[in-house]
């Protein structure tokens, strides 16, 4: 049992929400899945805590051991008091790229589904955006009882949703992008799923981070998710993934850059102190640094000045669907 002076106890529920429906189709579209994280008293505020592609909800949850307790953001957020929504976005693996009998890939999974959503218009993470629309959404209605702050806070694959998502949606109250904001002129080196046809054009990270203005913006320098390719080809798994991919955590130089080239857009709106940079040391290199969780907190009304200690155990009892 955690030792702090008021634990707030979760409960933690299996969750899944449609997202759209394809009406020219026998299918009911596109539904998500996730965990929900509902604190026993009531909420403070509700948030999607979006995880990087190859963190599952569970261990954002603090439900596994696969990441370090500090980066476990969505418990964390729990455990003071906020509902959760972890969404489940597509991994980078490629068990399931190719069609069995036929032909199987060594492309990520989320190559693989950018390159078939390509053919009909869409994209991935158009897909994963929409998913986190919907739960706020839920937010929304569930906001017409009690009117609560609404966040977004993401890591690595996750931090890009959480930017695009916070870009588009202005019941998002405060944004979280972790491991992912820098400078994007060589977005070419990075993995073909986040490839977004002309958006360099008009759009950079300090240029979505304008859309966001003068809404809150946090964003954490930290360790992003190092990714050196595609996967490596087996006998099973042949070699058709774009040879590129690689991604490396910048200098904490470049992204100060970026945030300011962003910073204009806030002060114009006489709203400089929402944006933020906090370089994450204290969690190791991970996302989720109590600088950074307690920021946003604040961000969405939480009153005190300090978190509640964290000795790495989840204060949770599974629920039921």
């Amino acid at each position: 049992v955690q030792t702090c002076a008021l634990p707030i106890y979760y409960q933690v529920y299996p969750l899944s929400w449609p997202v759209f429906s394809n009406p020219t189709a026998d299918s009911s579209g596109l539904d998500a899945e996730g965990l929900l994280l509902q604190p026993s008293g009531p909420p403070i505020a509700r948030v999607v805590a979006i995880p990087d592609a190859d963190w599952s909800p569970e261990a954002l949850a603090g439900l596994t051991d696969e990441i370090p307790s500090k980066a476990q953001f969505a418990r964390r957020l729990a455990e003071h008091g906020v509902q959760v929504v972890v969404p489940l976005i597509i991994n980078r693996k490629d068990t399931f790229s190719g069609i069995p009998g036929v032909g199987m890939t060594n492309m990520p999974h989320r190559e693989w589904i950018y390159r078939m959503a390509f053919e009909v218009g869409r994209h991935i993470i158009g897909f994963e955006v929409q998913q986190i629309l919907a739960a706020v959404d839920w937010f929304a209605h569930e906001n017409e009882k009690s009117n609560l702050p609404i966040g977004v806070i993401g890591y690595g694959e996750g931090g890009l949703l959480a930017l695009y998502a916070a870009a588009i949606d202005t019941r998002i109250d405060s944004t979280v992008v972790s491991g992912y904001f820098q400078p994007r002129e060589n977005l070419w080196q990075e993995p073909i799923y986040r490839d977004l046809w002309g958006l360099l054009r008009e759009f950079g990270d300090a240029e979505l981070a304008s859309l966001i203005a003068p809404r809150a913006l946090i964003v954490e320098a930290c360790g992003v998710p190092e990714v050196t390719g595609p996967p490596k080809t087996t006998e099973e798994h042949q070699a058709f993934a774009c040879p590129n991919g690689r991604l490396t955590t910048p200098p904490l130089e470049l992204v100060q850059k970026e945030v300011e080239r962003a910073r204009p857009f806030f002060e114009k709106l006489h709203a400089g102190g929402e944006l933020r940079l906090i370089a994450g040391s204290d969690a190791g290199g991970h996302p989720g640094a109590d600088s950074t969780l307690l920021a946003f907190l604040h961000s969405l009304r939480y009153a005190k000045d300090t978190l509640q200690p964290d000795s790495g155990q989840p204060l949770l009892q599974i629920g039921r669907a």
